[in-house]
């Protein structure tokens, strides 16, 4: 494609990478607004796109695909990263200031493998676990793939975004907090979501800025592009 400089294979692994980074952060949204259950999705849909995100590396490593290898590579970086940083405060949170209703990763478990009449065992919480830290990823991999290498500030404007959707999404009728959980802590818990994820968008804002190779970044080159033909057309 001549407007983002790469090849139709290369386009095409883009697309992927963008449905699959999109898959597992939409689960738990979807589930909550429709009839499917978060253990059909996880299986059926999670599952197989981190399989898909996985491959893509590997493909564009092979085809020597750099700005979508690089852009891959350095969300798994930022993400677990940016993931690690926001569970301190998230934690934080929770255990001392009464900022969340109880572990977010932790019934994410339970319901991706169906132990809600149960309660989380060992493998619900692996699973939950690395289900929050590949959400990260994706995140961050959207950031890296749509944005690019922009100034750091831009990843403390998108985590918060992100953080404003989820509270507006149907999740919040899940855990029981409402939304902006006025139904639990009016200001604590949107107090802590949005310190976790300002602490997320620094970092993946940082690692994409500070990266020593340069992501894709397709919003900023259709940017250019546009302004290029009003000139064109002007002159």
């Amino acid at each position: 494609m001549k407007i983002l400089e790469m090849s139709h294979g290369e386009a095409a692994a883009v697309f992927l990478a963008i449905m699959s980074a999109s898959v597992s952060p939409l689960a738990f949204t979807i589930s909550a607004g429709t009839n499917y259950s978060l253990d059909f999705l996880a299986l059926y849909a999670v599952l197989p796109s981190v399989v898909v995100f996985f491959l893509l590396i590997s493909i564009s490593l092979s085809f020597n695909w750099r700005r979508l290898s690089y852009s891959l590579l350095w969300s798994i970086v930022a993400g677990v990263a940016g993931t690690l940083v926001m569970e301190v405060v998230r934690a934080t949170g929770f255990r001392v200031f009464g900022g969340m209703p109880g572990s977010l990763p932790m019934l994410m478990g339970v319901l991706m493998t169906d132990r809600i009449m149960d309660g989380p065992n060992v493998l619900s919480n692996l699973i939950g676990w690395g289900d929050h830290f590949f959400n990260g990823i994706g995140f961050a991999a959207l950031y890296l793939i749509l944005l690019g290498r922009v100034r750091w500030w831009w990843g403390v404007l998108y985590a918060l975004v992100i953080a404003t959707v989820f509270m507006l999404s149907p999740v919040m009728n899940i855990i029981g907090a409402g939304y902006f959980g006025q139904d639990f802590a009016p200001v604590r818990f949107p107090l802590t979501v949005y310190m976790a994820h300002l602490v997320y968008g620094i970092v993946v804002g940082l690692v994409a800025w500070r990266a020593p190779s340069i992501p894709i970044g397709i919003v900023p080159k259709l940017y250019q592009k546009l302004v290029m033909l009003k000139a064109k057309r002007v002159g």
